[in-house]
């Protein structure tokens, strides 16, 4: 059963493949990360405590020189010990990129398996492109909400940690600090927003992108009616402008820091001020120490706290938009159930009736049939008559509104997936397999354990070794470098080596020219000749040849089955529907049995 598209299902294949290799031996990181990042909030409220602590027991045993020699160097200390904790934050985000790897890793094989359990039916008929397109962004989202909580949690440590002692030792200047910090932090904010152009300088860059591309495409018009220099003065003016305006609000940003600067410090020189005079009263250094340094805890945590709070909230806005455009109408899943499905290739249609979502008319009516062990099914008709959504019902692929469906007598809404699928190998008219994979590779991921002889033995019977031992690497040559015609006999070796007692095929040869046809019509009837295994075939063509090799045709229209029976007795008699259709090919059913 294809669950979904070729090119969506390859896209999920390259990114979790890259994912893969991306995350290893990355997970042994996640605990270290974390404890590390912890680490460094309590570090930054322990060293003021520390230092408070050494020069409050050592200042009686020095003069008033040494202690404000003392009292400089913390100073210094405490203006660089800020610094060098933020190199230190650089030097934990990077150690956090192999946690967010990982977390999106986890996250895209969760959604990878959510994404495999979707209904075909919603993904080739509503959705597949989005969901294809709209489950990275979300495992992205949602890696980089856990890194930057994971982070904040550092800063939130040692802000709170600072607060509650500064709190206990003087609530005063607790409050008279945090006041000085609000007021710094929301005039920062709104210098930022007065003076940042980003914004204008994207909203700009993506024009001429535009527009540049725009001329790009129209090179022939342009040619043709030489204008060529007043395209490249277009260009390059809007080029010279995008130059000046960045110019502009950099300086305008250059500016702006200055200003940001000074509010930066202002709590810090606010506060220092106040500790100083109260460590004069009560010739008390370790006391000034303890409380600069838990003010510029405070201070450089605080604003970070605040800012990627934001930036987390709007990521948790964007996960909850996307996990919006992955929902579908549920009432459209598949029933399954746990039973497993017996041995045989018998299929049996009961009564069905299936209507597309969103469509008022339905595709297949009160349509009835049985299928039996070793038959090969052609289904023809004209285009939307329901020959592959039959073939989709068959193998359970869409759930149908009424009637049953039945496999070797059982419902198929009481088999499990995994046994439906272990007994039905499905291949379409555009077969795919892993681009990055050799030929014997893509065999195995269908039969890992098949040997070296049953390899050779699937592709010779699907009459594709001759050719394959002409290439330079034989089977040991990427799947890329196969015809069309040869990928749909590769796809044929994949059932070869399966063996499984039911075979679905969608117009396997619609798009192939007659000789590679031939050979896949060959290989399609050497399906029937493998000892000890006849499998069922059912197959929806419009192709003479293919419809020929069959030895059962159902002639559907407007979702009924309007005729049923041998090939080579349907075109014995000019009657029938499928002797009209096909009376230009009689020759081609004269010796069909």
């Amino acid at each position: 059963m294809q669950l979904i598209s070729n090119e969506s299902k390859q896209i999920i294949h390259d990114l979790k493949e890259a994912l893969c290799i991306a995350t290893k031996g990355h997970k042994k990181m996640f605990g270290l990360t974390v404890i590390l990042w912890v680490f460094r909030g309590i570090i930054k409220v322990l060293c003021p405590i520390v230092a408070s602590i050494v020069v409050t027991k050592i200042q009686g045993n020095f003069d008033e020189k040494t202690l404000a020699g003392v009292l400089i160097f913390w100073l210094v200390v405490n203006a660089f010990l800020g610094r060098f904790l933020d190199f230190l934050d650089y030097v934990f985000w990077d150690w956090m990129e192999p946690l967010r790897l990982f977390c999106h890793n986890y996250l895209f094989k969760q959604n990878f398996k959510n994404l495999l359990n979707i209904p075909p039916i919603v993904l080739e008929n509503q959705q597949s492109a989005k969901i294809v397109s709209t489950i990275n962004s979300l495992n992205q989202t949602m890696s980089y909400i856990i890194m930057h909580s994971l982070r904040i949690l550092t800063w939130v440590v040692a802000w709170l940690g600072a607060v509650l002692i500064l709190l206990k030792e003087k609530p005063s200047f607790a409050l008279l600090t945090f006041v000085c910090w609000l007021a710094s932090y929301f005039s920062n904010s709104k210098i930022v927003k007065r003076f940042s152009k980003v914004d204008e300088l994207e909203k700009m860059r993506i024009d001429n992108d535009a527009e540049k591309t725009d001329h790009i495409d129209n090179m022939v018009n342009i040619n043709s009616l030489q204008i060529q220099d007043e395209v490249v003065t277009d260009i390059g003016q809007k080029l010279d402008d995008y130059a000046w305006f960045s110019f502009r609000a950099n300086m305008k940003e250059d500016a702006a820091r200055i200003l940001l600067l000074f509010w930066d410090v202002l709590p810090l020189i606010i506060s220092s001020l106040v500790a100083a005079t109260t460590a004069i009263q009560t010739k008390d250094i370790g006391h000034f120490i303890l409380l600069t340094g838990l003010v510029a805890t405070m201070v450089n945590t605080g604003a970070p706290i605040l800012f990627f709070s934001g930036t987390i909230i709007k990521s948790v806005k964007t996960y909850r938009k996307l996990t919006n455009e992955m929902k579908y109408d549920h009432s459209l899943d598949l029933k399954l159930g746990k039973e497993k499905l017996p041995e045989g290739g018998i299929v049996e249609i009961k009564n069905v009736s299936f209507t597309y979502p969103e469509s008022k008319d339905p595709v297949l009516e009160g349509l009835s049939l049985k299928i039996k062990q070793g038959d090969r099914v052609a289904i023809i008709g004209n285009s939307g008559m329901g020959k592959s959504t039959l073939i989709n019902v068959m193998q359970h692929a869409y759930e149908v509104q009424k009637g049953q469906v039945l496999i070797n007598g059982k419902n198929v809404q009481n088999i499990s997936l995994k046994s439906l699928k272990q007994n039905i190998t499905y291949i379409n008219q555009h077969p795919i397999f892993w681009r990055h994979k050799t030929i014997r590779e893509n065999l195995l991921m269908f039969n890992p354990k098949a040997t070296e002889v049953e390899i050779y033995r699937a592709l010779q019977s699907a009459n594709l070794l001759k050719e394959l031992t002409k290439k330079e690497k034989g089977i040991d040559s990427k799947a890329t470098a196969l015809s069309a015609g040869q990928k749909q006999r590769l796809a044929l070796a994949r059932a070869f080596l399966r063996q499984t007692p039911i075979i679905i095929m969608d117009e396997p040869t619609a798009n192939l020219d007659t000789y590679s046809q031939s050979k896949v019509l060959l290989a399609i009837k050497n399906l029937s000749k493998v000892k000890g295994h006849k499998p069922t075939v059912i197959f929806a063509s419009n192709v003479p040849a293919e419809i020929a090799s069959a030895n059962r045709i159902l002639l559907l229209e407007n979702g009924q089955i309007v005729e049923d029976g041998n090939p080579k007795k349907l075109m014995a008699n000019c009657k029938t529907k499928v002797y009209n259709r096909l009376k230009r090919y009689k020759s081609l059913f004269e010796d069909t049995k």
